[in-house]
């Protein structure tokens, strides 16, 4: 008796399981090996936000990090110093910044590098440039609305070339006004947020995504759930932090990072920021009585030694290495020039 199947799926070959059924000893020895290894599995951790290592515990490959806070609070120069931290350490980042320029990130950065005004001692400005030179940072050349293919394109191309363990994206909102693909804002932003997730997953590299809240009253803190557009988000990020900024009536507000979700060890928590105008960094306040708070969510690589002047060729669009600035990276031949 013959069976027919055009009214359904063939039926399974013999080894079509052998990619769900493992014998496990494959699991067992990577198991051992974050057991014996646990500092090298929680990954780097930051010099600058020893807080920030509390809850996170370090920066680890292949996670996505999505980071959100109310407009004007510093969001752009939270993560620009979170992701310098990273970077003096070896950890090769890309930038891309859609909504403001190079020149103007560069800035901040070098005086967060510098921890001071340079425009005050421009005698040491060489000094400090030769230093920020060495290390291994690159920044797209995107401004403005970009499409979600040609971003992930030149992440792509980043990682295969300068070995790339970190890109942050500044922001999620600039890459949907390219999408055709619905109409609805909602599906294009979860379309662009599983891109970034995939990204990060195929390509062991760290995603930093920051998205713009919904709009909120002011006298209310930001939730998980302020996260512009669905709870996809939310769902694809490994972790969520909010910049809140508690603002009073008196005078400048407090600022405090909170950590809303944290999939590697399930600590969430908050701990205080303070601003420092004169080297636009972010610390924890000296001597303050504010304890961190932790608590437990119930749903619970060997650094690389950056090298100076690299040269090689990235896509169009896609240069630069923030220390050779002034020295443009040629268009990448295989792509057609726009």
């Amino acid at each position: 008796m013959s069976i027919s199947w055009a009214a359904g799926p063939p039926p399974p070959s013999p080894g079509a399981f052998l990619c769900f059924i493992s014998p496990g000893l494959w699991l067992r020895e990577e198991v051992l090996g974050e057991l014996s290894n646990v500092e090298q599995a929680a990954g780097i951790r930051w010099n600058r936000f020893p807080d920030l290592n509390r809850l996170l515990k370090g920066h680890r490959k292949g996670e996505l990090t999505v980071f959100t806070g109310p407009t004007g609070s510093g969001k752009t120069t939270f993560i620009s110093e979170y992701a310098l931290d990273l970077c003096t350490q070896g950890v090769n980042t890309l930038w891309g910044s859609f909504e403001i320029s190079n020149v103007r990130l560069a800035r901040v950065m070098l005086t967060q590098f510098a921890v001071g005004r340079l425009e005050e001692q421009l005698d040491k400005y060489d000094e400090w440039a030769d230093r920020f030179e060495d290390l291994p940072l690159y920044f797209m050349t995107f401004h403005g609305q970009q499409s979600i293919r040609t971003v992930i394109d030149t992440m792509q191309h980043a990682v295969y070339v300068y070995d790339i363990c970190h890109v942050v994206i500044d922001n999620l909102q600039f890459m949907m006004g390219h999408e055709q693909l619905s109409t609805d804002r909602i599906a294009a932003q979860d379309y662009i947020v599983g891109a970034f997730r995939k990204f990060a997953t195929d390509n062991s590299c760290h995603v930093t995504l920051v998205i713009h809240p919904r709009k909120e009253d002011d006298d209310k803190e930001l939730q998980t759930a302020s996260i512009f557009g669905s709870a996809k988000a939310s769902q694809e990020a490994d972790n969520v932090l909010i910049l809140q900024d508690r603002k009073l009536v008196t005078g400048p507000g407090k600022r405090y990072l909170q950590v809303s979700k944290n999939r590697f060890d399930g600590d969430v928590g908050v701990f205080p920021l303070e601003f420092n105008k004169s080297s636009l960094t972010f610390s924890i306040p000296p001597k303050s009585k504010a304890r961190l708070k932790k608590v437990k969510d119930d749903n619970g690589l060997v650094t690389k030694k950056p090298s100076s002047g690299k040269k090689g060729a990235v896509p169009q669009n896609s240069k630069t290495c923030l220390g050779q600035a002034h020295h443009p990276y040629q268009p990448d031949p295989s792509k057609p020039s726009r």
